[in-house]
């Protein structure tokens, strides 16, 4: 096999043991009577739904290999706004994307084909490494790359997937932005933490265990006044585990569940990027074609 086939099959593989040993957790966690969600938004059709999940997950690992490279083109490195157009109104809504764990900013190809379809054009996508630092010194550094992209009047709406999430509600809480953030927006994000975090490679990723201090420090941040706030959760999220992990621990906060999709397929599953997207424009005040 050549190099490059080495480098599609490798991670390919990975991302089907991924797939098998985190549905096989889901399903034990099933067992116990600890998917709330599942009961919930499959009642008579858990087994379908489970396989749908497992079957949305072995696609979306295919779909994260081919894109993967695309993300050093994704990451914004200028203020946002239509293509051609030097001038900047610093007044108009951002939108904001954070990328999960062990991911990059290809993971919002889809999205932000979707939000410029819904006359979202101002939109920055935010990289950040997996293994480098702790999840504050992350957060710090990527507060200090909004301020430099985003003008100081534009009012701002997060979306986040996964532990992005996570790092959108610590950039929403910066004095900064705190009063200027009109919506967040979450994928599949464990707001109170998840057991295969314990499995993780990195300080960042063994941060998302149910029982971290990062948790106590989110929920104690102030919540941006007036932003409606609403976390996606699937039913068959395979990598929040159990998953009352998807439910936010603050009030003020919505809870919508999802088609029955897997973690990572979240960003790419037809309905629910929808939703999301229709989410993000009636929180910046865009009226969708």
């Amino acid at each position: 096999m050549t190099i490059l086939g080495w480098l599609i099959a490798l991670p390919l593989a990975v991302g089907a043991v991924v797939a098998g040993v985190s549905y096989a957790a889901f399903g034990w966690f099933a067992l116990a009577g600890r998917a709330v969600l599942l009961s919930r938004g499959c009642p008579g059709r858990r087994t379908a739904c489970v396989l749908r999940g497992l079957t949305s997950a072995l696609a979306a690992q295919a779909i994260m290999v081919a894109a993967y490279p695309l993300g050093p083109l994704l990451q914004s490195r200028r203020q946002p706004g239509p293509p051609g157009n030097s001038q900047v109104d610093d007044t108009a809504p951002v939108v904001v994307c954070l990328h999960g764990l062990y991911h990059n900013p290809s993971a919002f190809w889809r999205i932000r084909w979707a939000l410029g379809r819904s006359g979202l054009n101002r939109v920055l996508i935010l990289g950040y490494p997996s293994f480098r630092d702790d999840f504050e010194t992350e957060a710090a550094r990527l507060a200090v790359r909004l301020r430099e992209l985003v003008p100081p009047r534009a009012p701002v709406c997060f979306l986040g997937h996964s532990l992005g999430g996570l790092m959108a509600r610590r950039l929403a809480a910066e004095p900064d932005f705190c009063g200027r953030t009109r919506c967040l927006v979450t994928l599949g994000t464990p707001h109170q933490g998840s057991v295969l975090a314990r499995l993780a490679v990195g300080k960042l990723g063994r941060s998302l265990t149910p029982e971290s201090k990062l948790f106590g420090c989110l929920n104690a941040l102030p919540a941006p006044p007036g932003a409606r706030l609403v976390a996606l959760a699937s039913p068959v999220d395979n990598l929040v585990v159990p998953d009352r992990g998807l439910v936010p621990d603050r009030p003020g906060w919505e809870l919508e569940r999802t088609e029955p999709v897997s973690h990572v397929a979240m960003l790419y599953a037809g309905a629910t990027v929808s939703r999301a997207v229709a989410l993000v424009a009636a929180g910046v005040g865009c009226s969708q074609s």
